[in-house]
C-alpha cells in the first residue's frame, strides 16, 4: 500500500472520527429547507430526530420537555431537532405534517418513521432503543 493510500485512509478515520465527536450538543432549531439538508450533509450516518411543533399547541408543550431530557440522554447517539411549523411552513409541507405534534426520524435523508401525536416517556425511549442498534 502506497503511502498516499495509507494517509487517506487516516485522513478519512479522523474525518469519521471528528463527525462522532462534533455532535451537536443541543437540540437543533431548524428554520430552512437548507438547514436541515446541510445537517443530514454534515451528518448522513446518523439518525435525525425532527419535532414538528407550534407554540399553541398544547400537546406539543406537554411533549418538549420530555424530548429535551432525551435530546440530553442519548445526544451523543442522536441529533435531536426541533421546527416550529408556524415560522418553516415548507418542512412541514415537505415532510406531509398535518397533525403536530409529530416527530420523524431520517437517516440518510430518508424518512424512518414518522410519529403523530405526543409520545410519552416510554414510548419515545422504545423507538430511541429501536434505532440505537
Amino acid at each position: 500500500m502506497s503511502d498516499e493510500k495509507l494517509e487517506e485512509i487516516k485522513r478519512k478515520k479522523f474525518e469519521a472520527y471528528m463527525n462522532i465527536r462534533a455532535l451537536p450538543k443541543e437540540i437543533v432549531h431548524l428554520d430552512t429547507p437548507e438547514s436541515l439538508r446541510d445537517l443530514i450533509n454534515k451528518f448522513p450516518n446518523k439518525v435525525i430526530i425532527i419535532d414538528f411543533w407550534a407554540q399553541w399547541c398544547a400537546p406539543c408543550l406537554s411533549f418538549g420537555p420530555i424530548f429535551e431530557a432525551f435530546q440530553k440522554e442519548y445526544g451523543n447517539t442522536f441529533i435531536f431537532t426541533k421546527v416550529n411549523v408556524d415560522n418553516n411552513p415548507q418542512l412541514a409541507q415537505h415532510f406531509g405534517i398535518t397533525g403536530i405534534p409529530t416527530t420523524i426520524f431520517l437517516k440518510d435523508g430518508k424518512l424512518l418513521r414518522k410519529q403523530v401525536g405526543a409520545m410519552n416517556y416510554e414510548s419515545m425511549k422504545l423507538l430511541l432503543n429501536k434505532f440505537k442498534s
